[in-house]
């Protein structure tokens, strides 16, 4: 606990999330920008460029897991993350994340919380999506109109 007090002061730990509604992006993308932003292609992409056993969320998914079952998950995945996009909705489960804290090298004193830096282990799946909505605007809006040179 004094880890995360230290590390994240105005942040709570949530036992229940609030409700669903207050999570939905205030934009909606149109249905051909999402059938471009999420094609089969740009998953598979997506998916293969991940190292694959990197520490997972809280589902538990690691990326081998992804990649070696690709070709089944590729259909529910295309539909899951243009149903996601086009509602503006991210599920709960991949906007949980596990927080660890890991020894920063080189410290003298390990009994003080700032010798430790926190990672967020969140979700697979989600950094799949991360990867399609990141790669759509670098080389399309934010191309003709970058926010910052």
């Amino acid at each position: 606990m004094h880890l995360l007090e230290t590390h994240f002061p105005v942040c709570k730990l949530m036992e229940e999330a609030h409700q669903d509604s207050s999570t939905r992006w205030s934009f909606k993308f149109h249905s051909q920008e999402v059938d471009h932003i999420v094609t089969e292609d740009r998953i598979q992409w997506a998916i293969s460029i991940m190292a694959p056993y990197k520490s997972p969320g809280q589902d538990g998914i690691y990326p081998v897991l992804l990649q070696k079952g690709l070709q089944s998950l590729l259909y529910p995945l295309c539909k899951i993350y243009r149903a996601s996009i086009s509602l503006g909705y991210i599920p709960k489960i991949w906007r949980e994340a596990r927080v660890a804290f890991l020894p920063e090298p080189g410290k003298d004193d390990y009994t003080n919380a700032k010798a430790y830096r926190p990672i967020c282990l969140t979700s697979f799946v989600l950094k799949g999506l991360e990867k399609l909505v990141d790669c759509y605007l670098r080389d399309g809006p934010l191309l003709g109109l970058p926010i910052h040179p």
